[in-house]
């Protein structure tokens, strides 16, 4: 029975466990960017909460987000 030499095999061996080792490393950056992905969406949804609850206590508003002061949306400051 014909063989691939040693150092072919090692070679070989060596190309499929990078490309295993690959594929996994994928996977677990897509389960890690689906994760993410739901965080993201769940504090979409806080936010779009958050700026309802404001609007009822306050109106139709602009919030500067390092101050924390109000201007009306419709007559805005520059």
């Amino acid at each position: 029975m014909k063989k691939v030499t040693d150092e072919e095999l090692q070679e070989l061996q060596k190309a499929v466990q990078a490309v295993n080792e690959g594929v996994a490393q994928i996977g677990a950056y897509e389960m890690q960017k689906r994760i993410l992905m739901r965080e993201v969406e769940q504090t979409e949804t806080h936010l779009k909460t958050l700026q309802l609850t404001l609007e009822d206590k306050y109106g139709t508003i602009s919030v500067n987000l390092s101050t924390g002061e109000i201007t009306d949306a419709d007559n805005k400051e520059d």
